[in-house]
């Protein structure tokens, strides 16, 4: 909405929205002689000699040191300087600024603010279509993620404002505050107020009133805490047209009469004064008091500036409808051809506007953002092959893992055979299978231990440990000896708890009865497990590993095969 032109009296810093960019830029020596030439008429020196002084020596002191960046900010303060009274002079150390750092590589300042203050020279003084060719070249120029690339494209998100593209200028004013949030420059030179907004802005002209309200107050707030009176002044104006939108036309009206009394003492306000006639002329109509000089007002205002803003037209239908009701034929034919005329100028500067913002601004974010898929999809090729890789290796080794534990499986099971080859000849040759060679529990004599080991070999002949649950007192009892005796015999002797002295028995059974009896190998392992005397499953898979190295599922299937 709001923007500046060419002002002929001091202006500060934030003109319109584009003074929400930031000032940076230098000069070379050999633009020189062109700059002299145009120092005796410059209004800046004329205005403040004095600091135009204090420049000049700065940049004399800055040319002495032979650092291409002291020189190129000493010229950048010129260019900002120049730029406040919207002087020529601007762009002639803007030129100097590019001249002169135009080699410099991965600088995060230079050339780029060059291009950014002949950009808002021009934005200021109602010439679009330069300030956007150098935006343009300017963002090409800075380094992506720093406060001057997100400020060249907050100034791109203004001209597309001109051209009533809000919803594409509001995306760039919410990537602008949150790069200021998450980067700590939140209150930097009051760039967070101009961020504010200018999406305050767009949600008012993209119809979020309630969303414009919030970012409205939040900056009103936000610009008496930290000084900012020309920030304060755009809120206030933006409050009552978001008032006006809202049909809250009594306080679009006091909102809209303040912006009026804030910038019409200020002709570097003069475009923020027209768009403060052209909505309290509205409000008025809406309350039904009188709002044709506000509308007059509007038409005067653009005979001076020749920055037709499309909205600003909106006058000519509120003129044109007063005097063709008072039948003046006067009035009315000299509006409508104001209205021609400025809508020509209007056309001529804002179609070739749209024109320029697809080619040289859309065109170029598309193309930006084509290289990047194309180069997270070579990046997502490139892991892609890095997964299949990993993919096949970790196949590879699970496949050799998987035959080499077939191997050692099938060793064990050939090792299981063997000793159940062994215990049928032991048995054929009646020789005992548990003998004792040397007594070490030193608390039992030798008699006393033979006699529990010799019951113990009669009780695992019966096989009575899968039909019933022992416990070590039961067993004692049955073998007619004491719990304590029975607990070391077995400890010393079996090397395993009674527990697992009567598990090892039932896996022994298991083993014996699933190699000699087909029928046995045809239960479930559920039904093996409950028929050797365990409870569940699952406990007697694990004892079965425990003692073989395989599971039982492995062993009966290995037979079968060999079978």
């Amino acid at each position: 909405m709001i923007r500046k032109r060419k002002t002929f009296k001091i202006s500060m810093f934030t003109v319109v929205l584009q003074l929400f960019c930031i000032a940076m830029v230098a000069q070379n020596s050999t633009a020189k002689d062109k700059i002299d030439s145009t120092q005796n008429e410059s209004i800046a020196i004329k205005t403040n000699p004095k600091r135009y002084h204090e420049l000049e020596v700065a940049l004399q002191k800055a040319k002495q040191t032979e650092n291409t960046s002291e020189v190129a900010n000493a010229y950048l303060d010129h260019s900002e300087f120049f730029l406040k009274y919207s002087d020529i002079l601007c762009t002639k150390y803007s030129d100097s600024i590019i001249l002169l750092t135009k080699d410099l590589k991965n600088n995060e300042k230079f050339p780029a603010e060059g291009y950014n203050q002949k950009g808002r020279y021009y934005y200021r003084i109602g010439k679009y279509k330069l300030a956007l060719d150098n935006f343009t070249t300017g963002l090409d120029r800075a380094k992506e993620n720093t406060a001057l690339h997100q400020t060249i494209n907050l100034n791109i998100g203004l001209i597309k404002n001109t051209i009533q593209r809000h919803q594409e200028s509001k995306k760039i004013f919410k990537k602008y505050l949150y790069f200021l949030e998450s980067s700590g420059e939140k209150d930097s030179n009051h760039r967070y107020n101009r961020g504010l907004f200018a999406l305050s802005h767009a949600f008012t002209y993209t119809g979020e009133l309630d969303s414009a309200t919030y970012y409205i107050e939040k900056g009103i707030k936000n610009t008496i805490a930290t000084n900012d009176k020309v920030g304060y002044d755009y809120f206030v104006l933006n409050s009552g047209i978001n008032s006006y939108f809202k049909k809250d036309y009594n306080v679009a009206y006091d909102s809209l009469i303040r912006a009026k009394e804030l910038f019409e003492n200020d002709e570097s306000q003069i475009i923020s004064l027209a768009f403060a006639h052209l909505f309290l002329g509205k409000t008025n109509k809406a309350l039904k008091k009188s709002s044709i000089n506000h509308f007059i007002k509007v038409d005067s205002i653009l005979e001076v500036t020749k920055d037709v803003m499309p909205e600003l037209l909106d006058a000519y239908d509120y003129i044109k409808d007063y005097y063709a009701a008072k039948g003046d034929n006067v009035n009315l034919p000299h509006y409508q051809a104001q209205e021609i005329k400025f809508r020509k100028i209007s056309q001529h500067n804002y179609e070739d506007l749209v024109k320029d913002i697809v080619t040289n601004y859309d065109n170029k974010i598309l193309e930006k953002e084509r290289d990047r898929i194309i180069r997270e999809i070579k990046d997502q090729d490139n892991i892609i092959i890095i997964i299949l890789l990993s993919l096949l290796l970790a196949f590879a080794g699970a496949i050799y893992y998987f035959f080499r534990k077939q191997v050692i499986h099938k060793k064990r099971f050939h090792k299981l055979l063997e000793e159940q080859q062994k215990k049928k000849e032991l048995a054929t040759e009646k020789k005992s299978v548990v003998p004792v060679t040397e007594n070490n529990i030193k608390e039992l004599s030798e008699d006393l231990v033979n006699d529990i080991l010799t019951k113990l070999e009669k009780f695992e002949a019966t096989n009575k440990f899968v039909k019933k649950k022992y416990t070590l007192p039961q067993l004692a009892k049955e073998l007619n000896t004491n719990g304590t005796y029975l607990s070391k015999v077995i400890n010393e002797t079996k090397k395993v708890n009674f527990s697992n002295y009567l598990n090892q028995l039932r896996i022994e059974y298991a083993i014996e009865q699933i190699t000699n009896n087909s029928i046995f190998r045809e239960y479930t392992i559920k039904a093996i497990a409950e028929e050797c005397g365990f409870k569940t499953q699952q406990s007697f898979s694990a004892a079965f590993y425990k003692k073989t190295g395989i599971k039982p599922s492995f062993f009966i299937r290995q037979l079968k095969n060999k079978g």
